[in-house]
């Protein structure tokens, strides 16, 4: 379970609590139920006091054990029935990692409606996260949705849509994947941005986890040793860097784009290892992340593509470059723990059953986990070279100190007060975007490692419920190490530079040895930076 900030422009909370909890409770009930009232007591002090929503990880997909093992439980009320079968051994289905279960059949897929409108009802959870749920039907989750909105009418689904094991392809059922999700207001993570930003993929192992860069981490404009500088790598940067704006877009199906050959497409005519990149309707259908429990931390992975002379400062600077392409872009932004605080699991891939050792966040900004020794064997032996190569190479730099960690938190700060600032970054609605946001510093011609957005609100596009005191915001995102001076592709006329970045001065992370600025119209963006230019409403 977690708790979001109501960051995007629709609204996730509802009416109050409609119980009371009677002081002293806790002395005079059985444990069940005090547990009970500790958990509701909890959620109400985050909804009232802190003002955060909550949001609930819920995992339908599988049981622990199945048929007759000591955990199994469903396998014994009805059995073969709540457990997904193979049609032709007979066997339980473990694609999951465990033993899958049927939300295909009608009374599973009653039990998850009946558990769901029991913590909206009763314990007034206001969003719920649905562990791989592209292994359940579409109709289910839609179905469950409905029962939930008929208590909350704000309740907002998301989950993993990933598209694998016995169920693929729609084999069985239409499922609940991100290429079935358009128009169901469902959102799902996006790996299109998150592979662009980070470099190669989830599965990557060995030297690849070095070799594959991304946008957030120096493909072709910051090399490391194992990076061919060839046609091949700087098509691949400029293939990453159009992911980060369709991303940016909020990854719509139909959002009109320059792509790196100089061609116009839709957004699901982009590529994305053979499938469409775009592939919703409206943003609040994509959760962009760069980092999250799976897979590395993002300041880990950095580490592994990182040139290895590229200094501690520089390093922080990418980790803020690659969160604001989440951040500043129009999908709803998902955030990994301690990520902003520079978080480490000293290299491991896989952290859930691993305890504090790898799994811990020092919210004192004092200490990470990085270089706390090999991760365990079982999950990252085959890489165990190339980590002990890379902690070797990076000597000190890799190494956060509490001044680095204090400086990511305040440009994470920053960024998030940014996306506050303006409904121009929560637009929401496909249609509204298309119209709204554009990109420039595209094509073949492009310079690499620069995006430049622009999101209009002048003239007959002016709408003061989106933001009354702006025509126009352009955000320019400067990863690479050269300085940007006066680019011309965009007439930044009667732009400045965001007044929280300006007061800010040398703490933002639009400064770096000089500030972010427009002069005659023209864009100035130092090396690793992001800087927002707003441009005042003129009646």
């Amino acid at each position: 379970m977690a708790a979001m900030r109501q960051y995007d422009s629709f609204n996730w909370g509802y009416d109050p609590f409609h119980y009371t909890v009677p002081e002293g409770s806790y002395a005079t009930e059985p444990e069940g139920t005090a547990r009970i009232l500790e958990f509701r007591h909890m959620i109400m002090a985050l909804k009232q006091d802190i003002g955060m929503n909550v949001v609930m990880d819920v995992v339908y997909n599988h049981t622990h054990q199945a048929s007759l093992g000591p955990y199994s439980v469903l396998d014994k009320v009805v059995p073969w029935y709540y457990q997904r079968l193979n049609p032709v051994t007979g066997d339980v289905e473990q694609s999951t990692c465990c033993s899958n279960t049927a939300p295909e059949h009608r009374m599973f897929a009653k039990l998850i409606d009946d558990s769901i409108a029991t913590w909206v009802k009763d314990y007034k959870i206001d969003a719920f996260r649905w562990d791989l749920m592209g292994h359940h039907p579409l109709a289910q989750i839609k179905h469950t949705l409905d029962v939930a909105r008929d208590i909350n009418p704000d309740v907002y689904f998301y989950g993993e849509g990933w598209n694998f094991g016995e169920v693929a392809n729609d084999r069985q059922f239409v499922q609940a994947t991100q290429a079935n999700l358009a128009g169901t207001g469902i959102g799902s993570f996006s790996d299109r941005l998150r592979d662009a930003v980070r470099g190669g993929g989830p599965f990557d192992g060995g030297e690849y986890l070095r070799k594959n860069q991304g946008f957030g981490n120096g493909q072709w404009v910051a090399p490391n040793d194992l990076q061919q500088q060839n046609s091949g790598e700087r098509a691949s940067a400029l293939h990453n860097a159009d992911l980060v704006r369709l991303g940016m877009a909020g990854n719509l199906k139909d959002f009109q784009l320059q792509i790196a050959n100089g061609d116009v497409v839709r957004g699901d005519e982009v590529d994305y290892n053979g499938q469409p990149a775009g592939y919703a309707q409206d943003a609040w259908e994509v959760q962009n992340y760069v980092s999250k429990h799976d897979n590395q931390t993002l300041w880990d992975n950095n580490q592994y593509k990182f040139p290895y002379a590229m200094p501690l400062a520089t390093r922080v600077r990418a980790q803020a470059v690659s969160f604001s392409t989440a951040l500043l872009g129009q999908g709803v932004p998902f955030i990994h723990m301690g990520s902003e605080l520079l978080r480490s699991k000293s290299m491991q891939r896989d952290s859930y059953d691993s305890g504090d050792w790898y799994n811990r966040v020092d919210f004192t900004q004092q200490t990470t986990q990085w270089d706390q020794g090999l991760p365990r064997e079982d999950k990252d032996g085959y890489n165990w070279p190339i980590i002990e190569t890379v902690i070797a190479n990076h000597n000190s730099e890799a190494k956060p100190t509490p001044q680095a960690i204090s400086d990511m938190d305040s440009y994470f700060n920053e960024l998030v007060a940014l996306r506050a600032s303006s409904g121009l970054f929560r637009l929401g609605q496909g249609s509204v975007i298309n119209q709204r946001v554009s990109f420039h510093n595209t094509g073949a011609s492009q310079i690499p490692g620069l995006i430049v957005m622009q999101l209009d609100n002048s003239g007959s596009l002016y709408d003061s419920t989106i933001d009354a005191a702006r025509d126009g915001i352009i955000v320019a995102i400067n990863a690479s190490s050269q300085v940007i001076s006066d680019f011309t592709n965009i007439d930044a006329t009667g732009y400045q530079l965001h007044s929280l970045q300006a007061d800010a001065g040398n703490g933002s992370i639009a400064y770096n040895q000089q500030g972010a600025h427009v002069t005659t119209g023209k864009l100035t963006i130092p090396a690793w930076s992001v800087a927002v230019f707003d441009k005042p409403h003129q009646p």
